[in-house]
């Protein structure tokens, strides 16, 4: 008897930045897409950067500085990529100016800056041929999208759909509905922004979403169905390891939304503790552009800060360390933008097979996830952070039990 073939749709990744395993987004499209045919996977970008993922081999990038260019030229936007070998590609490097008018975008989103890129891709998004024959020559079925907080990502999803007829498949990992601040350009930004996500959901096939708090608050004001879709891990029982001073405390992640700031508050606390030796060492792997403040901020006795490093060698690191660690902001305007995300790092951590420490507000969905599993270390102010490390420091019994129960929780 034959067995039947498995049947792969054709599906267009649509991503802002390069599809990259050394960004969240990018690794967590990888670890949606990882088992799909490659031969019918494409990808557009909208960004300048490196692609490192082993999933996809044809690309079409439209970069920020050839919209600006397409304003004073005729020439067709875009450029197609095809690495049949897969061999990571950089990109048209950027100048100084661009890579730091990126970095501010990054930290600030300053909405009158944010304005000005809307423009530029309002009157820039025009010359698209080179487009149009990428689009009708991978011919997609589904168009996947991880939501973007940006108006111009939207309007080129809607003309890739209309260009395509492809369903939409939409994994929401953020809630960027709400209005994050009151200042009347950011109220106005929010305003088109929302009125682009609605119509995204209205005409999309499928929506996931990061967790039950999100999946619950999209669907609270549309009619559709959202269906939590987690990142997938792979996990054995915990073996036992020894555990040497200083323990080491890892973190691999972006730091936006404040979330540098809690990691400073941690190493922090590791010095209050620290008398007479270096009881603990963070270690921050990040792509994150740092400022002034936060190199002077991050970079300690007890805490150093290193860069980005392929997904693969992020596992590894986060299987060496002692505590794995997950972290988010204090601050009422990050609690507003971080409320209902489910962070894709607690399943790194946890697949790590190491002690899962959580730092944040208990009203977060992923603070409140590690709560709920009664198999991490959470802390939810600066005292928390101090006495837990003393606990930690005085008895390595409370991480070796810390691992067993997450991995049961994990299991379950």
């Amino acid at each position: 008897m034959k067995t039947r073939k498995k049947y792969f749709p054709k599906v267009l990744v649509m991503t802002v930045s390069p599809w990259s395993d050394k960004i969240a987004s990018g690794n967590t499209i990888s670890n949606h897409l990882g088992g799909w045919d490659k031969l019918r996977l494409s990808n557009i970008f909208l960004r300048n950067g490196e692609i490192d993922n082993k999933c996809c081999d044809k690309y079409f990038r439209i970069s920020e500085k050839e919209i600006i260019s397409s304003l004073f030229s005729k020439k067709d936007l875009g450029v197609e990529i095809f690495n049949k070998n897969f061999k990571k590609k950089k990109l048209s490097h950027q100048t100084s100016f661009f890579s730091l008018l990126k970095n501010y975008f990054m930290r600030k989103r300053p909405a009158f800056l944010l304005f000005l890129r809307e423009i530029l891709w309002f009157f820039g998004f025009v010359k698209t041929n080179k487009l149009n024959k990428f689009i009708k020559k991978n011919d997609p079925e589904f168009i996947y999208l991880v939501s973007p907080n940006l108006i111009y990502a939207y309007r080129v999803l809607l003309y890739l759909h209309k260009r395509s007829n492809a369903k939409i498949v939409v994994f929401w990992g953020d809630e960027n509905y709400n209005y994050k601040n009151y200042w009347p350009l950011s109220i106005l930004y929010q305003l088109i922004l929302r009125y682009y996500i609605r119509k995204t959901i209205k005409i999309s096939s499928i929506n996931y979403a990061a967790s039950e708090e999100l999946c619950n608050y999209y669907s609270s004001f549309t009619e559709k169905e959202f269906k939590v879709h987690y990142k997938g891990i792979s996990f054995t029982e915990p073996v036992l390891k020894k555990y040497f001073q200083p323990l080491k405390i890892v973190y691999a992640g972006n730091l936006l939304y404040g979330r540098w700031k809690v990691l400073s508050m941690l190493s922090k606390a590791i010095d209050e503790i620290s008398f007479d030796k270096k009881e603990f060492e963070l270690l921050i792997y990040t792509g994150t552009p740092l400022s002034k403040e936060m190199k002077k901020s991050l970079n300690t006795n007890n805490c150093s800060v290193k860069q980005s490093i392929p997904f693969s060698q992020v596992k590894k690191v986060m299987k060496m360390a002692d505590i794995v660690l997950h972290v988010e902001s204090f601050k009422k305007k990050h609690i507003n933008t971080t409320r209902y995300s489910f962070s894709t790092k607690i399943t790194d951590c946890i697949e790590s097979g190491n002690c899962v420490m959580g730092i944040g507000p208990k009203q977060l969905a992923s603070i409140n996830f590690l709560i709920r599993s009664q198999s991490a270390i959470v802390a939810s102010n600066y005292n928390e952070i101090v006495f837990e490390l003393q606990k930690i420091a005085l008895n390595h019994k409370t991480i070796i039990e810390k691992r067993k129960k997450m991995y049961e929780f994990a299991k379950q």
